[in-house]
């Protein structure tokens, strides 16, 4: 487990922001978004950590991120509202990419071997646009390299969720990468939204658990309210995954394989739950996030860039979700997952094209895994990085690995209010005694 680190350790000088364009001509008009691209128009902060560079690494960045923008041309544009709200990617209105270059008056070392970082250290090592809160000029990414006195250095991004997802932000990554060491794009972009357009009429064959509405029953906003808001890791090793597969399979409740993802969501559901102090009539709303680029029929183009992540869901009463065995959530959460087939996709593409989503209530956990990304590709010809972000969504936890020396591994990363991470701590130390 680790924690943050600590506030205003790092001083960072920057330049003033260049907008960086494709390096040629690119496509021009406006790019369809759909009803998955709208759901959360948000603006993703991460950071890239490599422990040495040489006295090019500023230009080979920015002149790779104009090239790879000409493959990745939608990126340079701006959103734009069109008719019942809708948004679409303005790529005649060539903007740019906002490119930063930093220098710290520090070695690396100072921000540790971090999964998270604070606030402070982030808005140090990411650029944020001043406008980003103005959504026609907002860009949708932005750099920053900041050079550090031991040699190494950061690439710290900020990329519009509108326009990518885990997966698509991994391949841009890449690609931006491959460019940068000299080679080819190894897969190639595909931009048509528009093969998860909803139908006409649509046919909507929920209802869905995932759009219900759950109260605060627990009064948690109140504890959000009035204590501080923390965020840390844990890690599960092979061990402890093993511990909670066997859980997780007793009595039968599920059938068929088990994986680590879903008996590991089973254990953080319950156990968050917990730390929350939910009144077992509280209902109790876990969503998974699951790719479903090859659950689609025909499944999605190789290389499709944008939103392709569907958000099944498990609804119980905490009393339920406490008193039932692990094994039993870990069949709810397997059965969910089952659940997204190519119809079951389609129907939720028409219902957020008809009925405007409403966000996340309290009492909502939001599981996602970038356990399947690769981090080390990101290679711009300095080795492999070391990858943190920011400050997570109050109902979000992240599962990631930590390099390809632990790639069995998995580590948990999640905020709550200090006193329910407190016992959320406390019940994963007890995992190692069970």
């Amino acid at each position: 487990m680790e924690a943050p680190a600590k506030k205003n350790i790092l001083k960072v000088e920057r330049s003033s922001p260049v907008a960086v364009l494709p390096e040629y001509e690119t496509p021009e008009g406006s790019m369809f978004l759909s009803s998955l691209d709208q759901m959360a128009p948000a603006i993703v902060p991460t950071v890239y950590c490599f422990d040495r560079s040489d006295a090019k690494v500023v230009d080979v960045i920015k002149q790779a991120l104009a090239k790879v923008l000409v493959h990745y041309y939608p990126i340079s544009g701006r959103l734009a509202k069109k008719s019942r709200r809708k948004l679409v990617v303005d790529c005649q209105k060539k903007l740019g990419v906002p490119f930063v270059e930093a220098l710290a008056d520090c070695d690396m070392k100072i921000l540790g071997n971090l999964i998270i970082f604070d606030s402070d250290v982030l808005g140090k090592l990411v650029y944020r646009d001043p406008m980003e809160h103005v959504l026609e000029v907002a860009p949708l990414l932005t750099a920053q390299v900041t050079k550090f006195r031991c040699g190494g250095f950061t690439l710290g991004i900020a990329l519009s969720h509108c326009i990518a997802d885990g997966v698509s932000a991994m391949n841009f990554m890449n690609a931006w990468a491959e460019i940068a060491r000299g080679e080819p794009l190894s897969l190639v972009p595909c931009h048509d939204r528009t093969v998860l357009k909803s139908r006409l009429p649509p046919r909507i064959t929920g209802p869905y658990n995932e759009f219900v509405h759950i109260s605060d029953v627990s009064n948690m906003t109140a504890l959000y309210e009035e204590q501080q808001f923390v965020q840390k890791s844990f890690h599960f090793d092979a061990e402890k995954l093993a511990i909670l597969k066997i859980m997780a399979t007793k009595d039968e409740q599920v059938t068929g394989s088990c994986t680590n993802f879903i008996a590991l969501a089973a254990f953080v559901w319950r156990a968050r739950s917990v730390a929350l102090k939910m009144k077992l009539h509280q209902q109790s709303k876990l969503l998974l996030a699951v790719n479903f680029r090859y659950r689609l029929t025909p499944p999605l183009p190789e290389g499709y860039f944008g939103n392709a992540v569907a958000l099944p869901c498990c609804l119980c009463s905490v009393g339920e979700l406490i008193e039932e065995p692990i094994s039993a959530s870990a069949g709810r959460i397997k059965k969910a997952i089952e659940s997204v087939t190519d119809n079951s996709i389609r129907s939720r593409i028409d219902y957020l094209d008809k009925y405007r989503y409403q966000g996340f209530p309290l009492g909502t956990l939001v599981i996602t895994s970038w356990t399947g990304l690769e981090y080390g590709s990101t290679d711009f010809g300095w080795g492999e990085p070391r990858f943190g972000m920011g400050d997570l969504l109050r109902e979000t936890c992240l599962f990631m690995t930590e390099g390809k020396e632990k790639e069995k591994d998995i580590t948990v990363v999640l905020g709550l209010p200090v006193s329910a991470m407190n016992t959320f701590e406390k019940l994963v130390c007890d995992l190692n005694e069970a």
